[in-house]
């Protein structure tokens, strides 16, 4: 089988350092498509580069709007590459500044965190609140996804319930407060951006050690069924409680029952056939062969917890 292309990003095109997130990354000018890409260097011994690669086939699969994610290496270092969704002239707002206007709308005295906490971490904000998140996406002027098509889907707010379910799906604990946001056009038409950074999810940061132990253990605690159980989102309910990623999803299914609905049935018809060719195409020296079981184990176990939502909607 054919493997994915690693992209070659030229020494000089070092240019720009992104200031967000904790990974070191640089904007650059793709002269092949004269594209501008930012291209982020995986952390070493994790999988933080190919579980972006994955994701991006299971949100076609989903037909989830998504940034594109191919593996790239600069300078000897692995990587991969995103074209920027943010078109010319248009500009990125962050939830972190949304959440901030949000706050002194309802009350002058109350401010919401722009930085991160005293431990430098985006994930324990109380103020993060998965029910404002909800409504901020309510807004009628806000749109769907620039070039996104789906004749079921109207509102922005349903778009983003399918965010929620894919992070339960991969287990991804990092939709923070930086890694969802709005795009506003120069004529101040507001859309909501594709989903982006999934590069905690899968278990990809898991030794293979751990993952080997998790797959052969018979000991339920420490089984795959019961790892997924423990991921948390960095959302916060409105009684101060952090969300796991199977309760962000079941919140969004009490208010948007047709929507969870909607998108359950999308999941329930995931061939998890094609997501395991998208794995086979990845080179050998970029993921090993217990990873791929890992993460596909770990789709099977939150597909099933997440199809059990849909069994409880449907009585």
């Amino acid at each position: 089988m054919e493997k994915l292309n690693i992209i070659e990003v030229p020494l000089y095109k070092y240019e720009s350092i992104e200031p967000l997130g904790t990974k070191r990354k640089f904007w650059f000018l793709d002269d092949n498509d004269n594209l501008k890409k930012l291209f982020k260097i995986g952390r070493p011994n994790t999988g933080e580069n190919w579980v972006e690669v994955v994701v991006v086939e299971l949100c076609n699969l989903l037909n989830i709007p998504h940034a594109k994610y191919e593996f790239a290496i600069w300078n000897e270092k692995e990587g991969t590459i995103t074209p920027s969704f943010v078109p010319k002239d248009h500009r990125l707002i962050h939830g972190n500044e949304l959440l901030a206007k949000t706050y002194k709308l309802l009350d002058k005295n109350i401010s919401y965190p722009m930085e991160k906490n005293e431990d430098n971490k985006s994930y324990k904000i109380r103020k993060y609140k998965l029910k404002l998140v909800l409504a901020i996406m309510k807004a009628e002027f806000l749109k769907l996804p620039i070039n996104y098509q789906n004749t079921k889907l109207s509102k922005p707010i349903d778009v983003f319930i399918g965010y929620i379910m894919l992070d339960c799906l991969i287990s991804n604990q990092d939709r923070h407060h930086e890694n969802w946001s709005w795009i506003i056009s120069p004529s101040k038409e507001v859309f909501l951006s594709p989903t982006y950074d999934h590069a905690s999810g899968l278990g990809c940061r898991e030794s293979d050690e751990e993952k080997i132990e998790r797959l052969k253990t018979k000991d339920k605690g420490r089984m795959v069924k019961h790892f997924v159980t423990r991921a948390k989102t960095p959302f916060f309910d409105n009684k101060d409680k952090n969300l796991k990623t199977i309760e962000a999803f079941k919140l969004c299914a009490d208010s948007n029952k047709d929507t969870a609905i909607y998108w359950l049935n999308k999941l329930e018809n995931l061939d998890i056939t094609k997501v395991e060719v998208i794995f086979k195409k990845i080179p050998e020296d970029l993921i090993s062969e217990i990873s791929i079981e890992f993460a596909l184990k770990i789709l099977e176990e939150n597909k099933k917890r997440l199809l059990e939502i849909k069994e409880a909607l449907l009585k």
